[in-house]
């Protein structure tokens, strides 16, 4: 873990009153790099019992956005231009987790992959989405919460 970019991304993260809301915690961060979790609760669930599928697509976004930050030229901030998400399992596990890495990062945009896990009680791991995304390093004031 990469402990100075840890200490910079906490209080963005605190700040953010979505990623707070929905539990979502960052556990590892590198150049190019982020892995986050989160612990089902019920408000993350669909009608049969699975993760809803945007808490896929949320995690997803958030992870894959984290880790193009951490390429990003300083005072930047990023934002999504495009994201896929391909379901691969349902998700039935009490925690999930992502990781995100930046595979190319140029003057503007940056191009990531991702990956969404179940992790069951006992340890084991089943992949359960995997995703592409497109942020943009962009010059945008960062707006208060309301």
């Amino acid at each position: 873990m990469n402990q100075e970019l840890f200490n910079y991304m906490q209080p963005r993260l605190k700040e953010n009153q979505f990623i707070q809301f929905i539990g979502l915690q960052l556990d590892d961060i590198d150049a190019g790099f982020a892995e986050m979790h989160i612990d089902i609760e019920l408000h993350h669930m669909q009608h049969t019992g699975f993760t809803h599928g945007g808490v896929t697509a949320t995690i997803c976004d958030v992870v894959t956005g984290i880790s193009a930050y951490t390429t990003a030229p300083k005072g930047l901030n990023v934002v999504t231009v495009d994201l896929k998400v391909s379901y691969v399992n349902p998700s039935t596990a009490p925690r999930i987790k992502a990781i995100g890495k930046v595979k190319k990062s140029g003057k503007s945009l940056i191009f990531c992959e991702g990956e969404v896990y179940d992790v069951f009680e006992n340890g084991d791991e089943k992949l359960v989405a995997t995703c592409v995304s497109i942020m943009a390093a962009v010059d945008i004031p960062t707006v208060s919460s309301k």
